[in-house]
């Protein structure tokens, strides 16, 4: 164990002998920031859900892309980037021993074009931000292989549901959180194999319910009340949810019943030796959050399907990878952003396809590069050496991308998500911060109406002010139809501003020690020790469950 103090915040921190083996692998010195403030850092190169209108740096058509107009990098549309009219190559340049490699690197990202978004097969899908394969989809972000869906978030495999996170194997949900295989469920949390539920907080394999959590198999409860079928049907009508008064009644009144559940300490499922938050058949992890399929990995978040890994964010199908953040199908490989299908890349940005690559942009299926420009692999392994070495005497080796490099303000990043601060505190610390346009949002056009069977088809055509940002937003005529079925009332905030307090409902990702408030075991949780929620050990927890 060797402890540190953050070079960034001043806490101490501890390196694991876990951690110092790691990075054996790599040859590289251990991180000079804690877990926190390395997360924090990786997240400001990624741009999940900022999307702005522009022209094309090539073609100057129209595009819809994660870069502001002003961004100072070329930015090309989704197909031309994709095509064969151009080849990275043409950019390279041979390395200066007498400058740092990042400037170096900064000069060559300023040159090589950029992808708009990362929008892949995308069908009626092209307001979509890392997005693969879905289809009549509608501002989605972190979504794969969703179809007639709006407003997801971190979802996968979800149908004809809108307003949910951190998701998966969805079917006509609304506002549905932290859950997997739901039919038919309006505002849900932690739920699993259920369906008609409506306000309900970790039930699994429920059906009909309202208001309720911890149930198991359950069936036609009413605020955690058994109910017979047709009581429960009446009761449900009297209640008359489609009116937005009662719903925002109701979901007030469920919140205030799951604050007063007994609440597990974490929502691990089938992990072994783990730590952290959201993981899903997990074995040896440690400090890692919202994974699932993963062995031996630390520090990472959002990572499925991968081995040895650490300080990543955004990971699938991948081993012995370190420090990077949105990669995929990478294998020993670290301090990347957006590489995909390749094998010893190393300080490479949005690289696709290739192996033996070292500071390069913007390449596909490529071999043996060093800022662009192809070497025989006797030439590159050479210069490669020497290249390490050079970074070495400058500090620069086994360190991030300096936030300099960052395409993205921190506000139209990840960081200002998980890590929120004002643009005077970003300032001072260094990052860059994106001041948007001013101009004055417009008034309603129409009022809502207070039911949902009062809407009309002309609601479609309206113009509408968020309740909390004051921004314009609209109901779509597919949004208007899926909530009429639903009988949900419509929305008095813009789609940012309902995805905000989504967010806000999920636990932060620190972890802190505890006792169990029934048997006194230690536990280690997400919950802050001053909240007031009943926190269980998995035993206790398992036990109170109905």
């Amino acid at each position: 164990m060797l402890p540190a103090t953050c070079a960034r915040c001043r806490q101490a921190f501890t390196v694991r002998d876990a951690d110092l083996k790691f990075y054996e692998n790599f040859s590289v010195p251990p991180p000079r920031f804690c877990p926190e403030c390395r997360l924090q850092h990786r997240l400001q190169f990624r741009n999940e859900r900022t999307l702005y209108k522009r022209q094309s740096t090539l073609s100057q058509k129209p595009i819809i892309s994660i870069y502001h107009a002003a961004n100072k990098y070329p930015v090309y549309a989704v197909d031309e980037w994709w095509s064969d009219n151009w080849d990275a190559l043409e950019y390279g340049q041979d390395f200066d021993f007498n400058r740092p490699f990042f400037e170096q690197f900064q000069e060559l990202l300023l040159k090589v074009p950029r992808i708009a978004l990362f929008n892949v097969h995308p069908e009626n899908s092209d307001y979509c931000q890392q997005a693969y394969n879905n289809k009549n989809c509608y501002l989605c972000s972190v979504v794969k292989d969703c179809e007639d869906s709006m407003y997801l978030t971190h979802t996968n495999n979800t149908k004809d549901s809108y307003d949910s996170s951190h998701t998966q194997n969805l079917q006509f949900c609304h506002e549905c959180l932290d859950s997997d295989k739901l039919y038919e469920c309006v505002e849900c949390q932690g739920c699993q194999n259920s369906n008609n539920l409506i306000y309900c907080y970790d039930c699994i394999g429920c059906s009909s319910c309202l208001g309720s959590a911890g149930l198991r198999n359950k069936k036609y409860y009413i605020f955690n009340k058994p109910y017979s079928k047709e009581e429960y049907e009446k009761k449900l009508a009297s209640l008359d949810l489609g009116s937005f008064i009662n719903y925002q009644k109701y979901k007030q009144h469920f919140h205030t019943i799951s604050q007063k559940a007994i609440h597990r300490a974490d929502w691990n499922l089938n992990t072994f030796d783990c730590l952290g938050n959201y993981l899903i058949h997990a074995k040896n992890c440690f400090h890692c959050f919202d994974s699932f399929e993963i062995e031996d990995c630390s520090y990472c978040t959002w990572t499925f399907e991968s081995q040895n890994c650490q300080d990543i964010y955004g990971m699938g199908t991948s081993s012995f990878v370190y420090q990077s953040v949105g990669v995929e199908k990478l294998n020993t490989s670290a301090f990347n952003t957006f590489v995909s299908d390749s094998n010893d890349v190393f300080y490479s940005d949005l690289c696709f396809y290739s192996h033996n690559l070292f500071g390069c942009a913007s390449l596909r299926r490529k071999k043996h590069c060093i800022l662009n420009k192809q070497y025989s692999p006797e030439a590159y392994a050479n210069l490669r050496a020497k290249i390490i070495a050079h970074m070495q005497t400058t500090g620069e080796w086994g360190e991030f991308f300096p936030i300099g490099l960052s395409p993205f303000a921190y506000n139209e990043s990840v960081a200002q998500e998980y890590f929120p601060i004002t643009p005077e505190t970003a300032h001072a610390q260094g990052f860059n911060w994106h001041e948007e346009d001013q101009k004055e949002y417009q008034k309603a056009t129409m009022e809502l109406p207070d039911h949902i069977r009062e809407a009309q088809d002309e609601i479609a055509d309206g113009l509408f002010a968020c309740a909390t940002c004051q921004k314009n937003y609209k109901i779509p005529p597919q949004e208007l139809n899926f909530l009429q079925k639903m009988n949900v009332p419509l929305p008095r905030k813009c789609p940012l501003c309902r995805y905000m307090e989504r967010f806000k409902m999920r636990n932060p990702r620190t972890l802190y020690d505890r006792e169990c408030q029934k048997c006194g075991t230690a536990i280690k949780t997400t919950y802050a020790p001053e909240r007031p929620e009943k926190i269980y050990c998995e035993k206790c927890y398992l036990a109170t469950v109905e």
